[in-house]
């Protein structure tokens, strides 16, 4: 239940069709005191776990009662769920695909089902290709209306959550690789800081590797180097990023999702 009226909306339908202006008609129509709020429509098409890195990155920041939707579904109009889940008093609509998945693990869950309920989705022919504004966005609306999530159907057996390799602690150092490239061209890691902190050395004794190249020490901020140089840091989502202080890491190292990222301990100064 939304105790103030405001959605969330997360897709890879882009801006220059009228696929979301289509939703938030189809959600304002149900719920015409709806707060619509766009995360993002400009995830690459398909992909679930760009939408998974920056659903949670954003919908922590949102008070209670927030309902998110979140629309990336190459796997529209086929048999998968649709499920409706509570974690951390907020609400979620989304896809069983793993657009969940970093949700899921930074944020308590309170209860999920998967939305049997054919009464609360649009009336009339469902489009097979456009669910988001057929199915989403009318049950997005009586959500925000203060329908109950539990009233849509029984709790899944399971949920689908994104396999992905996890840093793997080695006798020479921490080994990841890079899972997303903001817009600046930073270089975003699966490490975290309780990864950092269960390394035998230091973080101030440490220095991080990314695309065969050293970057250098752990620093806090762009600035500790020169323009044009990289630099590793703890990001605003407390994951270890290499940047480019006044330019683009992706660009200057030749790197992307996948890349290998090593932290290890600096080498002897003789």
């Amino acid at each position: 239940m939304s105790r103030h009226g405001i959605v969330t909306l997360l897709t890879d339908f882009g801006t220059a069709d009228g696929y979301v202006a289509a939703m938030k008609g189809a959600i304002l129509t149900v719920c015409p005191r709806a707060v619509l709020v766009d995360i993002t429509h400009e995830i690459p098409a398909h992909d679930i776990l760009t939408g998974a890195i920056i659903l949670s990155q954003a919908a922590a920041y949102f008070p209670p009662g927030t309902l998110h939707v979140a629309v990336v579904d190459p796997g529209v109009g086929t048999d998968r769920k649709i499920l409706a889940a509570n974690f951390g008093h907020q609400s979620f609509l989304f896809p069983d695909n793993g657009v969940i998945t970093f949700v899921a693990e930074s944020m308590a869950m309170e209860s999920i089902v998967s939305v049997r309920d054919q009464r609360f989705i649009a009336a009339g022919e469902v489009s097979t290709t456009f669910q988001g504004r057929d199915v989403f966005a009318p049950l997005a609306g009586h959500i925000l209306n203060g329908l109950d999530i539990a009233r849509l159907g029984p709790r899944p057996d399971t949920y689908k959550t994104l396999d992905l390799p996890a840093p793997i602690q080695r006798e020479e150092g921490l080994y990841a690789q890079v899972i997303h490239v903001d817009r600046f061209g930073n270089l975003i890691s699966n490490i975290s800081p309780r990864d950092i902190a269960q390394l035998p050395t230091p973080a101030g004794g440490l220095r991080v590797r990314c695309a065969g190249r050293d970057v250098g020490p752990i620093q806090s901020t762009y600035a500790m180097v020169d323009p044009g140089q990289p630099v590793a840091l703890m990001n605003s989502m407390g994951l270890l990023e290499v940047g480019v202080n006044h330019g683009r890491a992706c660009d200057v190292l030749s790197a992307g999702i996948g890349t290998e990222i090593v932290v290890a301990e600096s080498p002897s100064t003789p």
